[in-house]
Formats: C-alpha cells, structure tokens, sequence
C-alpha cells in the first residue's frame, strides 16, 4: 500500500501535466489563425522590466523571510545576502513534486546556525499563508475592477470573506497558528514548536507580501507588452488579477512541480479562454519561460553565495552546549 502511494503522486503528476499540454494543443489548434494574425513586436525594454519586477518580487519574499526568521529567534540575525542564499537555492526545489523539500534544505543548511528546525517551519508556513492572502485579495480587487465577465458579486463576497479571515488571523494569531502547528505536527509525525508573533510583524509581513503582490502582477502586465499586446486599464487588471490567481492556484496544486499546467489553466480560463484571443494562450506560457529564467538565475546566485558564506565568517557552527530543539 505504501509504495503504491508513494508511486501515486509522481504518477498524477504526470497525468495532469500531460492533459494540459493536450489542452493547450488543441487550444492553439483552433486558435491558430489569430495567434498567426498577431504581430509579436518584441519590446526589449518592457521584457527588461518584466524580468526586473519579477526578481523584485522574489527579493521582498526573500526580505519578509529574513525578517520573521530574525524577529523570531533570539540567535544573531541572518544577513540579506545569507537569506538569498537559504531561501532561493532551495527555492529551486519548486519544481520537484511535494512542498517540503525546501523546508528540509533550508532546516540543514541553518543548522549551522542554531537555527531549530521549528522556527525554519514556522517562518515559512506564516510567510505561505499570508503571501497566499495578499495575492488572493489584490487579485480578487483586480478582477472587480477589470472587463472580465466573472461574476462581480462572487468575487465581492469572497474578497470581503477573506478580509475579514485575515483579520481574524491577526487578532487571534496564536490560537490559529497553534492549531496549523499542530495539524503539521501530525501530518509530519514531528514535534515543531510554538512561537509567539506580535501584530506589528504581522502587519509588517503583510506589508511586504501586498507591495510583492503588486510588482509580480506588474512583471506578468509588462511581459504582455513585452510581446507586443496593447493593454487598456481594464485589461491589464485581468492580467494583473489572472497571473496572481493562478499562481495561487499553481502552488496550491501539491501534486504538479511547479504548479505546471495547472497555472497556466487557471490563467487562461481567468482570461477568458478562446474568447480571449491569442493573448490567453501566449501569455500563460510567456510568462511561466520568464519566471522559470528567473527562478533558475537567482537558485544559482544563491548556490554562488552558499558557497561563498560556507568558508567565509559569516556562517558560523553551532556553539558547543547549545540546542537546535524548538522552544
């Protein structure tokens, strides 16, 4: 029984990804002749800043990591470039089915630091949940205000549900967290610690998620410039909201590496599907080629600096006497 599960996952994997190539060859099929009837002006400058936005994008991530890792422990606080380092070279491991590689890779390569593997897990669980919500909420007021025909009522009453969540989430932190804790306790079979978080780190990361929310629905808006679409304000809201949704919809997606191809579904039917013209089928891939490039440029100047940080004083072992348990 265990190794048929085991085999499952890679397996679905496999199947969902293989459908929606399908899909998008059938869709490109009979969508060919307005795909053809675009003229692909390729602006260098707005792919410039596409790519540019979208490294910011993953800089505030790393930024809000760094800072709830440093707020949280009572250790001497990780520098920026020891956080691209942690966070983007196991941020590589996307691509591999499952969602906790990183986690593993990020609990070995701090072990040096004292840091216990509750926090690392922690640290990253809150920074999930709370950039989930930001994209989510600024997706979901994107899409009120764009020309997409999405029921308009929907998308109200789930923004101002999960606003209100969000609050709840903020004001009683400790219950809700302690409860996802626990949950991961059972599931992992492991034993992570609590930690106690004040409201203004919370304000705070909620802060950077939003203004990272902002600038990846921006790179997705400059890279349909980039290849030569016009967009009217209407229109660049539904790619702002469109790109932010799927992306949420990708990761949530545990079985597919990557959120591959159930991102690039999620966009296309957000962007209004063969009813979209040639834009729903060329963005979707454009820009999951952009934030692939991105993603493998900065997992290899993390591994550059990983390796840089491991010999110089910066990384340092852990003290003798001191623990790497979770308070």
């Amino acid at each position: 029984m265990s190794r048929f599960r085991t085999s499952l996952r890679p397996l679905l994997s496999i199947v969902i990804i293989a459908a929606t190539g399908y899909f998008f060859f059938r869709a490109f099929r009979r969508n060919w002749a307005s795909v053809r009837a675009h003229e692909f002006q390729i602006a260098p400058l707005y792919l410039t800043l596409a790519v540019s936005a979208a490294i910011v994008t993953t800089m505030l991530a790393t930024f809000a990591w760094q800072l709830a890792i440093n707020k949280l422990s009572k250790r001497e606080p990780i520098d920026f470039r020891q956080s691209i380092a942690t966070v983007n070279a196991s941020g590589l491991t996307k691509y591999i089915p499952g969602k906790v590689w990183s986690y593993a890779l990020q609990m070995y390569w701090l072990n040096r630091l004292g840091i216990s593997k509750g926090l690392i897990v922690y640290v990253n669980l809150v920074n999930q949940l709370i950039s989930m919500g930001m994209a989510v909420a600024l997706g979901l007021g994107c899409l009120l205000l764009s020309s997409s025909s999405f029921p308009r009522h929907l998308a109200l009453a789930t923004l101002v549900g999960l606003l209100m969540l969000d609050a709840c989430c903020v004001i009683f932190n400790r219950a809700i967290l302690n409860g996802l804790i626990l949950l991961v306790n059972r599931l992992s079979k492991k034993k992570f610690g609590y930690f106690e978080v004040t409201k203004r780190v919370l304000f705070e990361l909620h802060a950077v998620h939003l203004l990272a929310a902002v600038t990846y629905g921006l790179s997705a808006s400059l890279c349909c410039l980039g290849v030569g679409y016009e967009l009217p304000p209407g229109r660049a809201l539904l790619v702002v909201a469109a790109s932010l949704l799927s992306e949420v919809g990708g990761f949530l997606a545990i079985v597919v590496p990557g959120g591959l191809g159930v991102r690039e579904g999620l966009m296309y039917t957000l962007l209004g599907g063969a009813a979209g013209g040639s834009l729903t089928l060329i963005l979707p891939v454009a820009s999951r080629v952009m934030n692939m490039g991105v993603d493998v440029l900065l997992g290899l100047v993390a591994l550059r600096l990983l390796r840089t940080l491991a010999t110089s004083k910066n990384v340092v072992p852990l003290p003798e006497g001191e623990s790497n348990a979770a308070p």
